[in-house]
């Protein structure tokens, strides 16, 4: 989490916008709390969302398999997804961080 607030910071003026999407079932109380809980202690200065849909549904549109999971879209609606079960030792966010510059410098 804290290289995205990093890049929010760096980039944000620039018109980089993070969403968080949290995919614990909405019914499962503690799962929802601690999710939030952790946002508030990392004081996330981004919008934070907790995705309400069958899992099913998502994982078929986004091809998700486990977090973290990273979808970097630019400014028509073009992504790229960055997944942890892709790389050996986690997301490469110097990866991440070239994609977002070179996506927010495209018209």
């Amino acid at each position: 989490m804290p290289h995205l607030v990093e890049m929010h910071e760096k980039y944000a003026a620039k018109g980089l916008v993070i969403v968080t999407v949290s995919v614990d079932p909405a019914d499962q109380k503690d799962l929802v709390d601690q999710a939030r809980s952790f946002l508030k202690k990392k004081s996330v200065p981004f919008r934070n969302l907790l995705l309400n849909e069958p899992s099913d549904f998502w994982n078929k549109k986004l091809d998700f398999t486990i977090p973290p999971c990273y979808y970097v879209f630019d400014r028509h609606g073009k992504w790229v997804r960055f997944r942890g079960v892709d790389y050996d030792d986690g997301v490469n966010h110097d990866d991440l961080e070239k994609t977002v510059i070179r996506m927010l410098s495209e018209k």
